[in-house]
Order: structure tokens, then sequence, then C-alpha cells
């Protein structure tokens, strides 16, 4: 392929105003279209975000011989559909997380995308940190030794107190896909399982702690999802793991990864969603002694290097989570993977083994037992 790749976004929120500044960082795409579902809210997004072309009909920009790609916003129970359409199509697909409303609806997207011989990923941003790029690499130099344990939570407090003009009032909502398990757990555990290998059993509970979230207006909803996981997590490696995550967390605490080996330790944390503004990676060798002793690890220029240029943090990055760069990264390997035919982390086949051991978490919670993750396997 010698022209660049043209994409169709789908969505004027978070595909927007995330999406569109990460695939705008790369020297062989352009977004050529962007889609909403109304005539007037798609003009207006076009102009506002400066592309050329408005659709107002998924099937239309689908259909479409001058694009390529499909980058699939809004809710995970409207994305199944809107993502097979694309398929249909013969559309390279680039998915949110998490993946699909259901296990089943999951597997159906990938057989699409195998029959369709096309390229799919997933939104799983956390994986393309540059900070985990360099935990990544250190992990493989031997720097911990074998892995033996690995620790990560992230706790957030978006719907302890819901401010006015914030749209995600429906992640309560049960029948949606939706919940903090399913969110925020996706995002971990496409993570771990991208640093660490293969999880082959869980055990898992999860709670909606916070039963009703007080609306701006000062009416109250019932929610019907759960907001807190706490579970613990075996590798085909013989790591064992803890994973916890909520979004109904006092002040914030933020993400923390923390991995202990036979030789040393690494440690990540990061406030709100990881991001490069915040992120910081330490380190340290065992040593004999009764203390801890930390140190910052500095992450090379080259891990935010993206076609040959350093991509730093943008203006739009105070709306998006500082995910440009991250999203970009992830954009980049999926791009190559259609020019090139190269491999990339965050395919529909991985998207589906998480969506797998997310399901058998809920699982474990219903058994109260230890729950063995079945590998899927897609012809």
């Amino acid at each position: 392929m010698t022209r660049k790749l043209r994409v169709g976004i789908i969505s004027a929120n978070w595909g927007a105003i995330a999406h569109l500044p990460a695939w705008r960082t790369l020297d062989n795409v352009e977004v050529t279209a962007i889609c909403t579902s109304r005539q007037e809210t798609a003009e207006a997004a076009a102009t506002q975000f400066q592309v050329e072309r408005p659709f107002w009909s998924v099937e239309a920009m689908c259909a479409d011989p001058d694009i390529d790609v499909i980058d699939v916003g809004t809710s995970p129970l409207q994305r199944e559909g809107m993502v097979a359409t694309a398929l249909k199509h013969g559309k390279h697909v680039m998915n949110q997380v998490p993946f699909a409303a259901s296990l089943e609806g999951a597997r159906r997207l990938v057989q699409l995308q195998h029959a369709a011989g096309v390229r799919g990923g997933a939104a799983t941003s956390m994986v393309g940190l540059p900070h985990v790029a360099m935990m990544q690499e250190l992990i493989a130099d031997g720097y911990v030794g074998d892995v033996l344990q690995v620790q990560a939570s992230w706790q957030m407090g978006f719907f302890l107190e819901i401010f006015p003009g914030f749209s995600y009032t429906w992640f309560g909502q049960a029948g949606n896909g939706t919940s903090v398990t399913r969110n925020q757990g996706s995002h971990v555990l496409g993570l771990l399982r991208h640093l660490f290998g293969p999880i082959t059993s869980v055990v898992g509970r999860m709670e909606t702690q916070l039963r009703q979230w007080t609306l701006p207006d000062g009416g109250t909803m019932d929610v019907e999802t759960d907001d807190t996981l706490q579970s613990m997590l075996a590798f085909q490696s013989g790591a064992m793991g803890t994973f916890a995550t909520s979004w109904t967390a006092a002040d914030n605490p933020g993400f923390a990864l923390e991995v202990l080996g036979s030789k040393g330790r690494l440690r990540l944390d990061a406030l709100r969603y990881p991001s490069v503004d915040s992120a910081r990676l330490r380190g340290a060798k065992s040593v004999m002694a009764m203390e801890p002793h930390l140190a910052d690890i500095a992450v090379p220029e080259r891990f935010f290097t993206i076609d040959g240029k350093v991509v730093g943090n943008h203006e739009m990055d105070l709306y998006n989570g500082g995910q440009r760069v991250s999203l970009a990264r992830l954009f980049s390997g999926f791009a190559h993977g259609i020019i090139d035919g190269t491999d990339y982390p965050v395919t529909f086949d991985r998207a589906l083994e998480i969506h797998g051991i997310v399901e058998a978490l809920y699982t474990s919670h219903e058994r109260r037992a230890w729950v063995d993750i079945v590998p899927e396997r897609v012809a």
C-alpha cells in the first residue's frame, strides 16, 4: 500500500476527543470521515474537529470504498452491530474496550473478522504506555528474574460525585455490557496479559457498594452494575497475582502495578488513567536489606518516538486523560499490521481472551470458587 490509510470514526465523543488526535500523529494515516446518529450533529462534528466528510449512517460509512479503517465508538451494546457491519464490508476495525457486551458477541466479532480476512484491534491503551514498554523490556532482560508476584490496583472515584455534563451514567445501567469489572477490569487484565503471559485461573468477588448515584440535578439513580472488584489471578508462568479496582474510591488513588521477582522489583504508579504526564516507573535489585530502596527509572525517548518523531503531550490531553501517546503507539502498530503484515499486541483474538477472563471472574463470584480459564478457539 503506497497511499495513506483512510480512517472513519464513529463517535463525536471519546472517538473524536481521544482517538482522533492519536490517529493524527501517524504519517501513514489520515482521518477522512466522522459519523454520528444525525445529520446536524455529524456536520457539526466534522466542522469542530476539521474532518472532511460527515456521515449519519453507519451503513453508508462502512460501505464507502474510500474508507479503509472504521474506528468504532459508542456503548458495547451498540458497537457490536457497527463492528459487524464494518467487517462485512471488508473494513479493518479498531474497537473500544470492553470489546463486546457478551462473550457470545465477542466470539461472533472475532469469527467475522477472521472470515473477512481483515485486521482487528482493541484500544487497550494501557498497553501502549511508554512506561509499560520499558517495563516489558526490563522484565525480558532479566531485571526482576523470575516473576513471582504481580499486584495491580486501579482505584477511581468517577461516580462518587457526578458533575454536570458527565455523559457516562449509562455505565450504571444493566444490559449495556458495562461495569467496573468489564470496563476498568478489561483494561488492566489486558495489560497484565500483555506483560506476564496467559492467565490460567481466577477467583473474584464484585459488588455494587454504592447502590445509588446522586445526579447533578439533585435526582438519584439506582445502580445496576458492580462498582468494585477484588480478585486473585494465577499465571501460566507460575506467578501469583492480585487485582483490585473500583470507580467509587474516595480521593481517586489512581493506578499501581508492582512486580516482585527472584532478582528485583518494579513498580509503576500513575494518577487517574495511566498516562505519560503522571506515570512513574521505579525499580530495585534484590539486596539483603530490611527496607525498600526503589529508584526512578528513566523511560528512553525511543519509546515516545512514532514514525521517526517524538510524540509529546498536546492541549487536548486535558480532556482525553493524556492518552494521545499511548493510543498513537497502539494505532501505529495496528496500521503497520495492515500495511506491512507485522504483528501487534491488541488483536481481536487477544480481546476475546480478555473477555473470557472477565466472564470467568463473574462465574467465580457466583460459585465462590476458583475458575479455570478455557482458551478461546476461533476457526
